[in-house]
């Protein structure tokens, strides 16, 4: 079986530039292997980023965002497994081979590993108060129940990422491909997982298949704002897709006030109101800066950024939630997914 590697990308061009290295050096005897597809969505990618790489093909993302990128690079592909792989991804020794044997043990399954920091990236963040915040809460390992342990190390769980997923070319044609309604990469990997789930798919992960996250252009603080403002935006539409999630904290704390809500619930959201006008989210940004240069100790400074996370959730959920509100009072039928495959 052939495997084809998907990897969509906006303006990353250095780190896309190591996490080819990396693939075509770990994977270098496997070339009549696999193929690998970059989907760009966005500025054209410099030609020595590429050069010196067979195998390798280019694309321009059919519409925008990283659902309709992943589907853009499944219509194209020619493997008979497509490996999804995130561009700041470096992927180990045998990820080819596993995620193709894993398919062949487990049939109608989607395939994931897992991943950690690389030594040198978690070395340079601890040098700094925010790098070391990011190590303590970006990275948790999954936790495995007994009862969902296949084999050593193998497991069965109910969502995955699309950091390194497998599926079978059929498999994902019949589930459609990714639905390309979320506006911002983040929750259009967890409705694509969920959805097949429920529709009869496996979804499993092997410890073994271990991913160095290579995101060293994205430890500034501000930057990192600006994901959870837009990253959360997609949970809001996943929401409407699967009710059940509605029952999350994530989706009660962030929700315009309620009649029911309890009465703590609705001073933290008017709180939290408040405080994410314009003015106070840059005098409390303002004050962080300050105690990041005067180096308080990180349980106080941690504070700060879980106060600057929270208040950019929220206003990005608003954003989604009353944007949701509006077309769904303009026109009502559900997000239609536009169905892509190889």
């Amino acid at each position: 079986m052939k495997i084809s590697i998907v990897i969509p990308t906006r303006n990353r061009f250095s780190i896309l530039e190591e996490t080819l290295l990396q693939l075509m050096r770990e994977q270098s005897n496997k070339s009549g292997l696999f193929e690998v597809i970059i989907v760009n969505d966005g500025d054209d990618i410099p030609d020595s980023v590429l050069n010196g790489y067979s195998g390798v093909h280019l694309l321009k993302n059919k519409g925008s965002g990283a659902g309709n990128a992943r589907n853009t690079g499944a219509e194209y592909a020619k493997g008979d497994i497509f490996l999804f792989l995130d561009d700041d991804m470096l992927a180990p020794p045998g990820c080819i081979e596993k995620h193709l044997d894993l398919h062949l043990k487990y049939p109608r399954s989607l395939i994931s590993g897992t991943w950690e920091y690389s030594p040198n990236l978690r070395e340079e963040s601890l040098l700094t108060s925010f790098g070391r915040y990011k190590v303590a809460n970006d990275y948790a390992p999954v936790q495995v129940r007994k009862e969902n342990l296949i084999s050593e190390g193998i497991f069965y769980t109910d969502s995955l990422a699309t950091f390194n997923l497998s599926i079978t070319r059929n498999d994902f044609r019949e589930l459609g491909g990714f639905h390309t309604s979320f506006p911002y990469a983040g929750c259009e990997d967890q409705e694509f997982t969920m959805r097949a789930a429920k529709n009869g798919f496996r979804l499993i992960i092997d410890n073994s298949i271990v991913c160095l996250h290579n995101e060293k252009d994205r430890l500034s603080l501000n930057g990192w704002l600006s994901r959870q403002f837009t990253g959360v935006q997609g949970f809001v539409l996943l929401c409407e897709l699967f009710p059940f999630r509605k029952e999350t904290a994530l989706y009660k704390e962030n929700t315009p006030l309620q009649r029911h809500d309890p009465n703590g619930l609705k001073l933290k959201k008017a709180i939290k109101y408040l405080l994410s006008f314009s003015l106070f989210l840059m005098i409390l940004k303002s004050l962080t800066r300050f105690l990041e240069i005067i180096r308080v100790s990180d349980n106080i400074i941690f504070r700060f950024y879980n106060i600057l996370c929270g208040l950019y959730i929220f206003k990005g959920f608003r954003h989604a939630y009353y944007k949701e509100y509006s077309m769904r009072l303009a026109a009502p039928a559900a997000p239609q997914i536009k169905i892509s495959g190889g």
